[in-house]
């Protein structure tokens, strides 16, 4: 059945019955306006982010689910990124009435699965007919008073850290153009003549690309300890979003190319296709790992960091001037700029 057979109201109470009622929440679907009680002590954080058919997916190379789920990790990340902690979620989609109702229903469980990972819950959203699918996600999340860690206060002399490894997301990104997909089962569709070790690449790199992880855990241990005096996650690429951090704080950055972590997926998909894995891991973004800026001494941060995902230190805040450079293996420097760019191919 497609959703022009139910119809808007019909629509609603699916979804009111796909979803478990909120109980964090004064009130959740089926008013005007969801409500929701601040929590003593703490400050609101308020983020959305949306997601366009054929801009930003296709429904060629992602499920329904694994978009829901993705929808919801990418606001989930922005959480992370102010070191606080998620709580309730509206949605906001629309989408074509000839839109099967499985599709939607698929879509909520991968809402509701993610959200349910890091303790959301789903409090409301709006519906709407469009010609093309659109969905977005408006988040809440709170953080203890003066404990949000914004982009503004990196200080020359800083060291500047990464979590996890990068270049996984675009590399998947690429395997998708490649005719590689990843099934909800987690079994990669690939040629025939694909390694063992290859297809193993790919898994984990199409799972970075459509289920990225929101470092939530890693930015509540920042903020908490205090250890963090900027924070962005890495949407856009490391070279873009350290370019968003610098402006912000009014500082300049070094980063040495010999010291980024290069996920092992980037470099065995990118010598496949014949690309740099390099490139992936500086320019090529959604890895949604955290970027951040400390003075407090390596073996304080790779304590923190004992176990999960893994930190490493790449370069250093300098005093204004010069932007953000790159020192190569070589020794040359170079600007180092670009990144993902909504209005900009």
């Amino acid at each position: 059945m497609k959703l022009s057979g139910i119809g808007e109201s019909g629509l609603v109470e699916r979804i009111r019955h796909l979803l478990p009622r909120a109980s964090d929440a004064l009130l959740g679907i089926g008013d005007d306006c969801a409500a929701l009680r601040p929590r003593e002590g703490r400050d609101l954080l308020l983020t959305t982010d949306l997601l366009v058919e054929n801009v930003d997916f296709t429904m060629q190379t992602i499920t329904p689910f694994r978009l829901g789920r993705k929808t919801m990790g990418v606001n989930i990340s922005d959480i992370a990124a102010m070191g606080g902690l998620p709580r309730a979620a509206l949605v906001a989609l629309a989408l074509p009435p000839e839109t099967e109702i499985e599709f939607v229903d698929q879509l909520y469980r991968g809402l509701q699965d993610e959200a349910t990972r890091f303790g959301v819950e789903l409090i409301g959203g709006d519906l709407s007919a469009s010609p093309t699918l659109v969905i977005g996600v408006t988040l809440v999340g709170e953080v203890e008073p003066g404990r949000a860690v914004t982009r503004s206060g990196a200080k020359q002399g800083e060291r500047i850290w990464v979590t996890g490894r990068l270049g996984a997301s675009s590399a998947g990104l690429l395997a998708l153009g490649a005719g590689f997909r990843l099934r909800d089962d987690d079994q990669v569709e690939a040629p025939s003549d694909v390694s063992t070790e290859l297809r193993e690449a790919v898994r984990r790199a199409l799972n970075r690309h459509l289920c990225p992880v929101p470092r939530v855990r890693e930015g509540r241990a920042l903020a908490e300890a205090g250890l963090a005096s900027a924070m962005i996650d890495l949407s856009d690429g490391l070279a873009s979003d350290l370019g968003h951090l610098c402006r912000e704080s009014g500082v300049s950055a070094r980063i040495r190319e010999d010291q980024v972590p290069v996920d092992p997926a980037a470099s065995a998909i990118a010598h496949y296709l014949g690309k740099d894995a390099m490139t992936l891991a500086l320019h090529g973004g959604e890895d949604f790992e955290l970027l951040f800026t400390s003075s407090w001494e390596p073996t304080e941060i790779h304590d923190m960091f004992s176990d999960g995902p893994g930190v490493t230190e790449v370069g250093e805040v300098e005093e204004a001037g010069h932007g953000c450079l790159l020192v190569q293996r070589t020794g040359n420097e170079v600007p180092l700029a670009g990144g993902y760019d909504h209005f900009r191919r």
